[in-house]
């Protein structure tokens, strides 16, 4: 979900109006709100509530080799350098654990929305129906497009959203970037990703959200040559530990499809009943430990970790998002526990062998799982 810069072709036709076709986020709360027929889900968004009480800080330790090639030279045959193996130790905790719940600032999220404010509905009702408006959401921020700043970072931007509906389009461009290198000199520049978003989206999930910076309010919408709509709105820098994994954790806050996120965070797609039938992961970690080196399988553990991270520092809490990494945390170091020859770090022998695998001894059955 990160930048456009390039145009979509498949422009919306000329005749599109944004002043008469885009209706406010907060007239779509609203309205769905009041809808007599609408029933509440019951559902809730405590994830870190009573989840670490059974965790433990223990760590698991891997060695991971990685090829590391030589520099490119228009030299002789005879001078080229071979590749060179490098193997680093990596210390890792069995669990990631959950920071303390805390509940969203009503005040930031009324001072994005105040409409939403008028009636003071359930934040948690709130939640619930944005669901229902999340993927028409996600689809304008996907259709957004902009130029990119050359030089400094600017206070605002002008976007083009190709997307020809009636989802309003992003409120912020987000500049994403991480943390200066203790020894990167002062006046070398930061890399900075632009990613747009939805003012209200982040308030209604992110606790510890920074304050944003107000944008127009109703916003002031022009047309390109091409028929698209187009509006400026404040760019809101944002430092994050893993600014590489944000664009996984902001498309999850707009549809809360935990499957989607899990197959983003493994190498595969796993079981489609994983999450409820932990028994299969043995043997889809054993599958993923026998496809993939451990030097791959790091890469989305550090995925993973970047995501948690994220997570951390933003506040939130909503359940099906730290399911989703602790399940990913824990195939992946249980198929990189196997690929090293010790399951034991991760798989717990088991009391009586499993009825797929009954004709086995217990030990085998644990220690070298099956695709």
């Amino acid at each position: 979900m990160v930048l456009q810069v390039k145009r979509n072709e498949n422009a919306p036709p000329k005749s599109f109006n944004p002043h008469t076709s885009v209706k406010s986020i907060a007239s779509r709360l609203r309205s769905s709100i009041h809808d007599p027929s609408r029933r509440r889900r019951a559902r809730t968004a405590h994830g870190a509530k009573g989840k670490n009480k059974s965790k433990s800080a223990a760590t698991v330790q891997f060695q991971v080799t990685s090829v590391s090639a030589p520099p490119t030279a228009d030299v002789e045959m005879q001078d080229v350098e071979t590749p060179s193996l490098t193997t680093k130790t990596y210390r890792l905790p069995k669990d990631l654990l959950r920071p303390p719940f805390q509940e969203i600032s009503t005040e930031t999220l009324f001072s994005v929305e105040p409409e939403l404010g008028v009636d003071a509905p359930d934040i948690e009702y709130i939640r619930d129906v944005m669901e229902d408006i999340g993927t028409g959401l996600l689809r304008a921020v996907v259709s957004t497009v902009a130029d990119p700043p050359k030089d400094a970072l600017p206070a605002e931007i002008t976007i083009t959203v190709t997307d020809h509906s009636d989802f309003p389009p992003p409120t912020h461009m987000l500049a994403i970037h991480g943390r200066a290198a203790k020894e990167a000199p002062s006046t070398s520049r930061r890399q900075v990703t632009l990613v747009p978003a939805h003012s209200v989206v982040l308030a209604l999930h992110c606790a510890r959200l920074p304050k944003l910076t107000p944008s127009p309010s109703p916003p002031a919408y022009t047309s390109d040559s091409e028929g698209c709509n187009q509006l400026v709105v404040p760019v809101q820098p944002l430092c994050l530990p893993s600014p590489a994994t944000f664009s996984l954790l902001s498309s999850f806050l707009y549809t809360k499809r935990a499957d989607h996120l899990l197959k983003a965070l493994l190498p595969c797609a796993p079981p489609p009943t994983l999450d409820d039938d932990r028994s299969k992961l043995p043997a889809f970690a054993g599958r993923l430990a026998g496809t993939y080196t451990a030097q791959a399988l790091l890469l989305h553990v550090n995925s993973v970790h970047g995501l948690w991270q994220n997570a951390c520092v933003l506040g939130v809490y909503v359940d099906e998002l730290w399911d989703a990494i602790d399940l990913a945390w824990e195939v992946l170091l249980t198929a990189m526990a196997i690929s090293q020859g010790m399951p034991h770090l991760m798989l717990r022998r088991p009391s009586s062998p499993p009825p797929s695998t009954s004709s086995a001894a217990p030990d085998s059955a644990a220690s070298t799982p099956t695709a």
